[in-house]
Formats: C-alpha cells, structure tokens, sequence
C-alpha cells in the first residue's frame, strides 16, 4: 500500500501533455495554452488620451492656475477612432476625447473641466499639468514581442481580453482530454427512479462528470452497469477509448468487486492499488496503452477526496497545466479532531476568513458515505497519520475546494 505522496508521484510519472491543436479564438475560453505566446504589437498601439480634455505641451502651462490660466490656441477636436494628424506648434492645444490619439508634440492632457474654450477658439487653461500625466503612451502596458502568457495558462475572461486585442484569430491550445466515466454497481438506480429495499439512486458518474468538465476535459461515455462482468466489460471498452477512464465502484475485496479483474481482463496494466488515505483506501491505478484508468471506491465522500488529491492533478497535467491542485493555505482549528487513524486523512471541513487568517472546523459526519460532507464543506483538511487528538488552535493544512456553503 502506498503513501499519498508516492501514489501521486506514481500518477504523475505516468502523465504526458496531449498534442497541441490550434483552436478558433471563440472556442478557447478554458483551454490550456501549448505554447507561450508573444505581444504582436505594443499596447497601447499609438499614443492616446485617457480623459476627455485638451492636448497640450505641459512645459507650456506649469504656471497656469485659475488666478493665472495659460491661453492656447485650439487646432480643432479629434474623437476616439480619428487617426488626428496635427502637430502641436507653440501656443498650441488640440481637444481631444477619451481614447483618442494625442498629436505629435503633445506630451499631457489637461482635463475638460480645468480648461475654458472661448467662442475665438482659444482655450484658457486653468490647471497645470506634469508630463504624461492623463496620456497612455505607446507600449507602456505591453511592448512589442512582450510573453502575453507561460504555457500552461488556462485561457480565462481576462486572458480572452488581451487574445482579443491582440488578433488571435487561431489559438495553439493542449486538445480536450477525453474522459470515460463508468458507475458500477446493481444497487443503482436512475435519478427517476424509486428506490425499493437496499436500493439507491446512484450519483457518482454525475459528480465525476461535472469535476471532469471544471477542469475543460469532455466526458465522452457518462455511464453505470450492474455488477455483472458482461456489462461491465463492455462499458469499460468504451470508457478506455478515451484518454482517462474513471471507474467508480468494485475495488474494494467484497465479492462483487469485479472492477479490477474486469479491467485486468481488458488489458489494463495495473500499477498500484489501495493507498495509506482516509478514505479512499481501494484507489486503483493502472493504463491500457495511453490510457490511464482510476478505480475510485463507490462511495462519494471517497471518490470527491480522491479525484481532488489524484485525478485532478494528473487532467492538469494532462492538459499542461503549470498549477496542478487547488491551493492549500494554513488554517486554525475551532475545535479540536478526535479522529485517529494510521492514514493520512482528509476530513471535509467549513473554512472562514476573519480576523486577518484563516479558521476551520470538520464536518461532524466524516463517513465515506456521507453526501451531506460534500455540500456542506468547502475545503479538505489534511490530518497526518497517527497524530494523536488536535487541540483547537492548532494549525492545520487545509486544500480549497471551489464549493459555495
């Protein structure tokens, strides 16, 4: 049996990047970029103004105040989208709009409302102005040839605003990972349907699906089968078809665990089972080819904890990702753990940030059954093993989880 550092050492050793595809920039939003990617042309591309007001040589109104304003002469009004030819001469000032580029020999804006135009078309300045100030000059937030972005990024809102801008009509992105989740068990029913004695709604394939697609990845095959090995053998066909296979159920040691025989049967080279983790004890781990295959107990609790601590850093990796878990921050205890176990835990726990650091305190119900733990907690709690009862106050390690409570 494995510890969890070594099981996710093993994971990751066998995890490549997938080939490179461009993509139309439309349907990039979550993809990861392959490569990284270099400034086209500087940003800002021309000089321009970031008020609305009048372009002037700052030199020439450092003494204007509204006891004492500057008179200039305006060349006329130059508004966003207008190329706005002139050269400022001596004694001379252009009106210009937000946006818009300033002319040549300008070098500040003075802001609308500290300047008068009179009906001559001369303007008093009332405001002194340093130099640049109010201007965005060319290149001073992205020069030509700057790295936009590392590979590795995942192409979010802000990343496809600065794409946008810079005419990325085509996008060199990692390709889709492609997922097989299969639910096993006879126990199972549809969400429709109504359980009768020993019976139960099964809700594993659709808890992995939507963690399979927070990560950008496709899940291909969404299924579940009885315990029987014809069925079982061809569902897990079809989930080895793609580049991840999630098996969820029957690795444990009960009789009708047949997942890891089936999958044995198929093909899979199994490279470990069962892990020094609470819960998730049966993990399994193995490949058929290029795709790798996760036996994930039937249990919920225990297959959430396991596709944060494993299977979510290896599609990372899959994908190219440069950040491979969610972040853990130091928390203190609000009460203390009496649990104790040889294996290292992860108890589902409630966190808060008050009084400048972060505070967490476990679920009562830590069961590997319990659905409540998942929709209730929003953060996992690392517990090394054979610790001994945590007093509250302690500090703990505790892994983020994207889960509103």
């Amino acid at each position: 049996m494995l510890d969890h550092a070594e099981a996710k050492r093993r994971i990751l050793e066998e995890v490549s990047p997938l080939p490179a595809e461009e993509r139309p920039f439309a349907r990039c939003h979550g993809a990861v970029l392959a490569t990284a990617l270099l400034a086209p042309h500087p940003m800002p591309r021309f000089d321009n103004s970031a008020v609305d007001g009048y372009a002037v040589c700052a030199a020439e109104v450092a003494s204007a105040s509204a006891v004492t304003p500057v008179l200039l002469t305006s060349l006329g009004y130059v508004p966003a989208g207008n190329p706005g030819d002139w050269t400022l001469q001596a004694g001379q000032c252009v009106q210009v709009a937000t946006g818009a580029p300033t002319p040549k020999g300008a070098d500040a804006v003075v802001m609308k409302e500290d300047a008068t135009r009179h009906d001559d078309g001369s303007v008093s300045i009332r405001e002194a102005v340093r130099l640049r100030e109010n201007m965005r000059y060319c290149g001073e937030d992205i020069g030509a040839g700057d790295e936009l972005f590392p590979a590795g990024t995942r192409i979010g809102a802000a990343q496809l605003s600065v794409l946008a801008t810079m005419g990325f009509t085509q996008v060199p992105v990692t390709r889709t990972v492609r997922v097989g989740i299969v639910s096993t068990g006879s126990e199972l029913l549809e969400v429709h349907e109504s359980p009768g004695p020993g019976q139960i709604r099964e809700s594993n394939r659709f808890m992995l699906e939507a963690l399979v697609r927070e990560e950008g990845a496709h899940p291909e095959v969404v299924a579940k089968a009885p315990d029987e090995e014809e069925a079982l053998r061809e569902l897990f066909l079809r989930a080895l078809e793609g580049d991840l296979a999630l098996i969820s159920g029957g690795v444990s040691v009960g009789e009708k665990d047949l997942t890891k025989r089936v999958l044995e049967q198929l093909g899979v080279e199994p490279l470990f089972w069962k892990v020094r983790v609470k819960p998730g004890k049966p993990l399994f781990f193995g490949r058929r080819g290029s795709t790798l295959v996760f036996g994930l107990p039937g249990n919920p609790a225990s297959s959430f904890v396991l596709f944060e601590e494993f299977v979510r850093p290896a599609l990372r990796k899959m994908q190219g990702r440069r950040s491979l878990e969610e972040p853990m921050v130091s928390a203190t205890l609000e009460a203390e753990v009496l649990e104790q176990a040889s294996r290292l835990q992860f108890l589902r726990g409630q966190l808060r940030f008050a009084e400048g650091r972060y505070w967490v305190r476990p679920l009562p119900i830590q069961g590997s059954h319990s659905i409540s733990s998942l929709v209730r907690g929003n953060c996992l709690i690392r517990i090394e093993p054979d610790s001994g009862v945590i007093p509250a106050g302690t500090e703990v390690p505790v892994r983020l989880l994207r889960n509103e409570i």
